[in-house]
């Protein structure tokens, strides 16, 4: 019988001649020496020594750069190689071929069980489900860290997907209709710490539950032109982890915070339709509510005015929340009134506050010639705590100019009043001096305050 034989050629990583090895029946056979080949071989091996002397991090990225297969296959090179690949950050598995899928099935079932605790940045999984549903579920539990979802659609999730090692979630323009399998979503998630929630729609659903014992922050953006559902959802959210919470938003469903100890700081920007400000106000007083433990937060756009509305018209005055932890607050919407009613409602619930500061000016109403006693009773932060006040923007008028005046006259302990002018006479240096001139003349209650102009 004739032999056949086929030629096998190794290349060096240097790229010269190859090493000519000749496969037949009896075996593998190496031909003749040919000139050089201890040279060659020489070479060969100082590039092994090379590549085995590079750090970890370098032999990661170089598997990362590899087939998932032919990175797995490197662990039988050498003792060091053997559990390299239980690392790398990208995951590529396709089994269309239906003689070999129950070898696939079990490389990826081992391949998961086998990888590390570490990040996986890519998950590529091509396989037709057939009667192995649970397992595929099972795999993308396993191996979803990051999950971002960006497109207007109706999210319909297999009831077997739970996802364990899911660490961050964002949800941008999805609607969730299943009472069930939307609970079972937002339940299911032990160690999620990120969650984004993007002018998502809640149709048909009067309650939903978000809880996460790992869940450091969340941030929840609504737009009342894409929502479906005019009456909207109550959302639980519940994070004993949770320190970060920001709403940006007109209220289109009704937040509430609460289970949440470790929450530090939060920021709601409000804005409002005049058709909704009655429903609107009492969202933002419920999600205020929620907020009673944190050290830092900050008021956007319309948010003390809708408190303002919730407490005067739908008489929510009584029931404010008292911040006793809070030590920073700040008003980032155009020319505060200090005499809101719900701001002085939050000074007088905030014994802790030790900064305080307006990002777009401060005002008082239109008889802010009378209101020299505005803050009587004096907040008990005035007399022991509060030492810095910074007002930004500020044009330097005569309702601006009372409103510093009544908090210099009474921040007793104020170490530090920062006034920034306001960039319409920012190169107006005869303006500027004047207005310095007349915030030096102010009265001022405590002895150790300095005034920073600039």
């Amino acid at each position: 019988m004739k032999r056949h034989s086929t030629d096998v050629v190794l290349v060096p990583a240097s790229g010269t001649n190859g090493i000519v090895l000749t496969m037949d029946e009896s075996g593998l056979t190496q031909q003749p020496k040919k000139p050089k080949l201890n040279e060659e071989r020489d070479a060969v091996g100082r590039n092994i020594k090379c590549l085995h002397n590079l750090p970890e991090e370098i032999l990661r990225y170089i598997l990362s750069l590899l087939p998932t297969k032919d990175a797995i296959r490197t662990s039988v090179l050498c003792k060091r190689w053997e559990y390299l690949w239980t690392s790398i950050p990208n995951l590529n598995f396709s089994g269309l071929e239906p003689d070999k899928r129950k070898q696939f099935m079990n490389f990826v079932e081992r391949v998961l069980l086998l990888r590390d605790s570490s990040d996986i940045k890519t998950f590529t999984l091509s396989c037709d489900v057939l009667r192995d549903a649970s397992h595929v579920s099972a795999w993308i539990s396993a191996a979803v860290r990051q999950l971002e979802l960006a497109m207007p659609c109706i999210l319909k999730l297999p009831p077997t997907i739970c996802f364990t090692n899911l660490k961050t979630l964002n949800f941008s323009y999805v609607t969730f209709t299943k009472e069930h399998s939307t609970e079972k979503l937002f339940s299911g998630l032990p160690v999620l710490e990120e969650l984004e929630l993007q002018n998502c729609n809640w149709v048909n659903l009067k309650v939903v539950s978000i809880s996460a014992p790992k869940l450091l922050s969340i941030r929840i953006v609504e737009d009342w032109e894409n929502q479906n559902d005019e009456n909207g959802c109550q959302v639980m959210i519940s994070g004993v982890s949770l320190n970060y919470f920001r709403y940006c938003g007109e209220f289109c469903n009704e937040y509430h915070v609460h289970n949440s100890p470790s929450l530090v700081e939060a920021s709601v920007l409000a804005s409002w339709y005049n058709e909704r400000k009655r429903q609107i106000a009492h969202r933002m007083y419920m999600l205020l509510t929620g907020f009673s433990g944190v050290k830092e937060l900050t008021l956007v756009f319309c948010a003390v005015e809708l408190l303002t509305y919730a407490v005067e018209v739908v008489e929510l005055l009584p029931h404010m929340p008292i911040f006793n932890n809070l030590e920073y607050l700040a008003l980032e919407e155009w020319s505060v009134n200090l005499d809101s009613v719900a701001l002085l409602k939050i000074l007088q619930n905030s014994p802790r506050l030790k900064t305080m500061e307006f990002s777009e000016g401060i005002s008082l109403s239109s008889d802010y010639e009378r209101n020299d006693r505005i803050l009587d009773p004096v907040p008990p932060c005035f007399l022991s705590q509060l030492n810095c006040i910074k007002v930004y923007d500020y044009e330097g008028d005569e309702e601006e100019l009372s409103a510093v005046k009544i908090l210099l006259k009474n921040a007793v302990v104020l170490e530090e009043l920062v006034i920034s002018c306001s960039h319409h006479f920012a190169k107006d240096l005869e303006k500027q001096k004047k207005v310095h001139e007349q915030l030096l003349k102010l009265p001022r209650g405590s002895k150790h305050c300095e005034l920073v102009f600039y």
